[in-house]
């Protein structure tokens, strides 16, 4: 009985990780490719958003615009994590540098589990001061 327990407790953990790390992955993805609307389908209703200085809470809509108008104006050419962690509210966070043709970018991403979800709670788009 111990056994099964233990099995079935990791199994759902692997399965609760796995689907961590798809929606990690996608949001790298759309990041790297610059693709604001399938970026924008991993965020929670209102999203705590900072791009370059600019810093407030906003709908999804409002945030996937913001993104697009930063993606138009900063064509991407990949996004590279360099470090993840776990915030002391149990959200998972990645750190990395977006690359872009005018330059790079350090992105934070907050993942929160909704339902039976994970999604962006918080995304920070900064200049980059080289700090990797």
């Amino acid at each position: 009985m111990h056994t099964l327990l233990l099995f079935l407790t990791t199994m759902l953990l692997s399965i609760g990780i796995q689907a961590q790390d798809e929606v990690k992955n996608k949001v790298v993805q759309a990041m790297k490719t610059g693709n604001s609307k399938e970026l924008a389908e991993h965020f929670i209703p209102n999203l705590d958003l900072t791009v370059k200085e600019a810093s407030d809470v906003y709908s999804k809509a409002q945030a996937e615009q913001i993104i697009r108008k930063f993606f138009n104006d900063n064509p991407p050419t990949d996004l590279v994590i360099e470090h993840t962690g776990v915030s002391k509210l149990g959200d998972k966070y990645f750190i990395g540098i977006l690359r872009t043709s005018n330059g790079q970018f350090r992105v934070t991403f907050f993942l929160k589990k909704t339902d039976t979800v994970f999604q962006v709670k918080q995304l920070r788009i900064e200049t980059s001061k080289n700090d990797f």
